[in-house]
Parts: C-alpha cells; structure tokens; sequence
C-alpha cells in the first residue's frame, strides 16, 4: 500500500472522523492505487453480511467472500474477491474486500491497514448503536410526554403554570374551551397578565408573588355568572420546586365545586331539619293536650248546636266556625307530627287528587285569615281538577298555604298601576314535561339576592324580629322533597318572586 494512502487512513483513523464520509474515500483510494474494479467492507448483518461502504460497483463473488471470512473468521477468497478481516479490540467488526484486477496481490497489503479501518468501522457501529438508542429513548420520552398531556388534559379541572418570570408553561384542555376558553398555542409563553386580562393584574401578581416567596399552598372561592348562571370555583396555586427545593414555578387549579357547594348545603340542611324534628318531638307532647282541650269544647259546642231548639238558632256562620276550629285542630297536629319526619322516617297518607283540589282547600282555610283579605287573589288553574298527583292532602295544603301567606305579606301595602289597586298573587297549575307544576306569584318586595341562597334554611327569615320564625319554607322544602319533587324560586328585588312546586305526575 502506498505511504500516502496510509498516512491518510491513519489520520482519518485517529481523528474518528465520520465513518460515512472517510470510508468511501478512504476505499477509492485503495481501489485507485491496485487497480480494483471494486473496494468494499462488509458488515454482519441479521441475514447475512451487508455491503456498507464501497467504491465500485458490486460484484457477486463479494458477498460469498465476506460469507466465507466471517465464517473462518480468515483471510477468505471467492472468485477473483479477496476478503481481509477487520478487528477491533479482537472482536471481528467487519471485513474489506478487494475484487478484480490486482485484487489477489493487493490482499495481503491491507493487513497494515485493517485496524485502522476497524477502527472507523467500530466506530460507525458505535455510533449506530447509540443514534438506536437515541431514538429508542427519544421515542419513550415522547411518548411519555404525550401520556401525562392526557392525563393532564383529561383532568376536569382547568391547570395551568407559569415560572417566576409569570410565563405560561402548561395550558391544559380545560382551559382551552368554556366561555373564556383560550387555545394553548395562544397562551404558552405569553405573560399570564396578558393572557388572563380579565382578572386584577395586581391581585393575580401579589398571589403569586406570596407563593413564590413562602412556599406554601394558596386556595379561595369566587362566584361567577360569566356562563349566566351562578358558579362556584375553587382556585388552587400550588408551589413546584426544583431540585434545590426553591419554587420555581406555580401550578393554578380550577375547580368547579358549585354541585359539591350544593351537596354540602344540602346535607347541612338536612341536620338542621333532623334538629327541627327533635325539638318538635318534645314540643309535641306539651300542645297535644290543649289541642286536645280545643277539639273537645269544638265537639261539645257542634251538639250543642244541633241541639237547640229552631228558636235559638245560633248566629250565621257560627257552625261553619266551629267546622273550622276541629278542622285546623287536626291540622296543627298534623303539622307537629309532619316536623317528626325531618328526624325519622314516616310513612305519608298519600291518595290521587288533582292540584287544583289543594288550591281549593288552601283558599276556604285562609278566607277567613286577616292578612289574606288585604290581598288581591288570581287564579290561573288548568281545567278540570288540573295535574294529579299522588300526595298526602293535608301536607300539601300546608305548603300551599305557607307559601301563599308569604306571598300575602310580600305584597301587603304595595300598589300597583294607575288605578291603584293592590299588589296580587296570582295561583297557577299546570302539567309540564318535569311534571305537576304549582305556582304561587306574587308583585311584592321580592327577595335580595344574598338571600336567595338561604330561604330555605331552618329559622331563617327576612321578616322583622316576632313576625316570622324562619320555619315555614323550611317545612315546605322537607314536605315537596319527601313527595319526590322540588321547590324553586325566581325573585327580583322590586319585581317580585314567583314559588315554583315541581311534583312527579300520578300514573
């Protein structure tokens, strides 16, 4: 072999260069100098030896060559194909074959040369084995990624970070829809202040600042209308370190939680209505006696009354009095007992009727009712006997007529219209696709919206101190829940409030 192609393979070996560049060169020089009409080497493969580097065009004894040589592990021939082995470290990495013209000659000339060459060989391996590797990693990495983004994304809750220059490093799904929804593309890197330009720069600016300053986990509620309806969220900052342990960036947890807010207040309503029906327990035993009392003199005087003579014949009304005392007698314990059912369970007496009936009885109890007469009274009623529904008559007049005294007070004084007359309620049944639907509208005062949330809460009331216990609805939302169905209100202050009773129609 020539010295200068020598000295180029030793320094082409001894600076490693790139395997794919410096073979093919390396073998058109050799081939050049013999006269070949190929140069080749020749790798294992996972079927046979494989044609890697080369100058010339192939030729078939040149596999049957490499074959024979990593078989002998030898210098092997085929044909007019010479294969020399290339070593390194010991370890046959591959094999050089020369093929035509001087081939057989220039064989044994390449054995100064071919650790060199194994050299760049082994190197080329190498570096295979670690670009595989690589993209094996890579490839896991990736996927990886890809899996925590959907864990992320399929959160039910909005996330997302920012560092300590206030910059958006994660944006998940989340936070990508909704009515104020922003795609990630146009949120990650951005300042969160620029992204976020609805909420108080300042204030966001100064959570974060406390985070990033002590470490420790920050939460609060807001309430919002931006869908149109009251929501309820908790938002969550939640300091992240590095591995030195200062935080280096803040992951922001949204939550809505106005159905877990409504459970919460539901199951503390429900206690309060268990404490109602305790205290009614005892109170039960110390009015049962003068009710007693009451319904025995009613009884007493109705005789009485049949018994007189033509002659002296009681005052007009005066029997329809007494029918209405032993009436609201058996009613008030009714009542007494209807609290007993806040604390345990009670089967209802519950029958067919129409709502209209329930309206009917409400009106004839309350006619006689001093508030009730200062009020005027519209009936909007569904034809016939109206929806029915399977319920216990007795608690549904009591809802009834709770509802409708709240309404009488709401409007009580109030004018409305040119010819000042007074402010009505206005009764209503109807059959709906949710069910029996009775409504109780008033054009009183309405309800403020702070107190909206509350009105069905055990002894609490607007009215002043001594005109209200705070009962009434209260009693009312166990009476409709224990029957399946629901209560709602819509209020406005100034424009009154309409009393929605939702039941389960009677099959």
């Amino acid at each position: 072999m020539s010295a200068p192609l020598l000295s180029t393979l030793v320094t082409l070996a001894a600076r490693q260069a790139e395997p794919d560049l410096v073979l093919p060169s390396a073998l058109a020089e050799l081939r050049a100098a013999h006269g070949l009409s190929a140069a080749s080497v020749w790798i294992p493969g996972v079927s046979g030896p494989e044609r890697r580097w080369a100058a010339g065009d192939a030729i078939a004894d040149e596999a049957a060559a490499a074959r024979a040589l990593f078989v002998d592990g030898a210098m092997a021939t085929a044909g007019d194909c010479h294969a020399a082995a290339l070593r390194l470290r010991g370890q046959l990495v591959g094999a050089v074959v020369l093929a035509g013209g001087d081939a057989a000659a220039a064989a044994p000339t390449v054995g100064p040369v071919a650790d060199l060459l194994a050299v760049l060989v082994g190197h080329a391996a190498r570096a295979e084995t670690l670009t595989a590797e690589r993209d094996t990693r890579t490839a896991e990495l990736d996927e990886q990624r890809r899996f925590a983004e959907t864990v992320v994304d399929s959160l039910p809750l909005g996330v997302y970070v920012i560092d300590r220059d206030y910059r958006v490093q994660l944006w998940n799904r989340k936070r990508e829809v909704g009515t104020q929804g922003l795609a990630r593309e146009a949120a990650l890197g951005r300042s969160i202040f620029d992204v976020m330009t609805r909420q108080n720069s300042a204030l966001m600016r100064a959570e974060f600042d406390e985070v990033f300053a002590t470490g420790r986990l920050q939460q609060l509620q807001l309430d919002s209308r931006s869908t149109g309806e009251l929501r309820t969220y908790r938002l969550s900052k939640i300091p992240m370190r590095d591995e030195s342990g200062a935080v280096s960036h803040v992951i922001t947890v949204g939550e809505d939680i106005t159905e877990w807010k409504g459970a919460l207040e539901r199951t503390a309503q429900a206690e309060k209505l268990a404490a109602i029906g305790q205290l009614a327990a005892g109170v039960m035993h110390e009015i049962n006696n003068p009710l007693a009392t009451i319904a025995a003199c009613a009884e007493t005087m109705t005789v009485s009354l049949a018994e007189l003579p033509r002659a002296q014949q009681a005052p007009p009304g005066f029997g329809e009095y007494l029918r209405i005392i032993d009436h609201e007698v058996h009613r008030c314990r009714g009542i007494a007992e209807g609290l007993l059912n806040f604390s345990r369970a009670k089967p209802l007496q519950r029958v067919a009727l129409g709502l209209n009936a329930v309206v009917e009885q409400t009106l004839f109890l309350l006619k006689h009712h001093s508030r009730f007469k200062r009020c005027l009274v519209r009936l909007d009623l569904e034809d016939g006997t109206g929806p029915r529904v399977l319920c216990d008559p007795d608690q549904m007049t009591q809802v009834a007529m709770a509802l409708l005294l709240n309404a009488a007070d709401a409007v009580d004084g109030i004018a409305r219209g040119e010819d000042d007359m007074p402010a009505a309620v206005t009764l209503r049944t109807r059959a709906s696709a949710d069910g029996a639907v009775l409504e109780i509208e008033d054009e009183g005062t309405g309800i403020a919206r702070e107190a909206l949330p509350k009105i069905f809460e055990p002894f609490f009331t607007t009215k002043e101190p001594g005109a209200g216990t705070g009962l009434g609805l209260a009693i009312c939302y166990g009476i409709v829940r224990d029957h399946g169905g629901r209560i709602a209100v819509d209020s406005e202050p100034g424009q009154g409030s309409t009393f929605r009773v939702v039941l389960p129609l009677a099959a």
